[in-house]
Formats: C-alpha cells, structure tokens, sequence
C-alpha cells in the first residue's frame, strides 16, 4: 500500500448485508427518459438537403401525421415498430446519405424514419429529444 493513502475507516468498509437502501440506489437527479414522449427538435436541419418543397399536399398530410405519431411515442417504444408503428431504422454513415452525417455530432446514430411510403425523415436520438436533420421525398445520390 502506498505510503500517503489514506486507510478507511472500519465504518465505511464494513456493509451492511441486505439490498441498498431506496435513498442510496436511486437519485431524484437521474431523469427517466425511456418513460418521456419523444419531443422534436430541428436545430439540426440541413435545409440545403430538404425536400419538403417537393411534397404534395397528401405527402404533407402524411408527414404532419408521422411527426405526430413520433412526439406521441414513448422513447423506449420509438425504435420499435411493433409498439410505436414508427418505421425507423439505422442509417449507414458509407450509405448515399453519408452527406447527412457531416456537423452532426461524431457519436450521433441517424435513423430513417419512412412514413406510408411519401417519403422520410432523418434525424437521431438523444435522450427523449429526436433531432431532424432532413425530410426526403426521393433517395439521396
């Protein structure tokens, strides 16, 4: 043992037996985001990639309802199609849409969102907060 350690004391080495106390195992400032509703936020949105202009008026319909459909859902539910009915999967950063993954941050994981086959919305999760980074109508090339 090195010679300026410090020894503990027998008070704080010795545990009790039995589950940790309630206080001690969790922290009120832990927030539980899996429970939260998935909140949209565009500070992320690469207008020179959009497509929005593109859409028609039932495309639009369909992407006002899926936005909907994302900020009604659950986080832990949102990757999953069966309890969200989100269609949403990974995006490959060697895909077509490596464009959409330039200022993003480096740990960011894209998803596709596809809705009823009008188009899709790219973004990625952080927290309960879904960040999009564009809306496309047609594949990127």
């Amino acid at each position: 043992m090195p010679e300026n350690s410090e020894k503990i004391s027998e008070e704080v080495a010795v545990l009790d037996s039995g589950p940790i106390p309630q206080a001690a195992a969790v922290s009120p400032a832990i927030r539980d985001y899996d429970n939260q509703k998935v909140v949209l936020s565009f500070w992320a949105y690469k207008q020179n990639q959009c497509q929005l202009h593109k859409l028609d008026k039932s495309e639009a319909k369909h992407l006002t309802s899926e936005l909907k459909k994302i900020s009604s859902a659950l986080t832990k539910h949102f990757k999953h199609q069966q309890s969200s009915r989100i269609a949403c999967k990974p995006v490959n950063k060697n895909s077509e849409y490596a464009i959409l993954f330039n200022n993003l941050p480096p740990d960011a994981d894209l998803l596709e969102v596809d809705y009823t086959g009008a188009g899709r919305i790219f973004g990625f999760l952080v927290q309960n907060v879904f960040n999009v980074v564009t809306i496309a109508k047609e594949h990127l090339r």
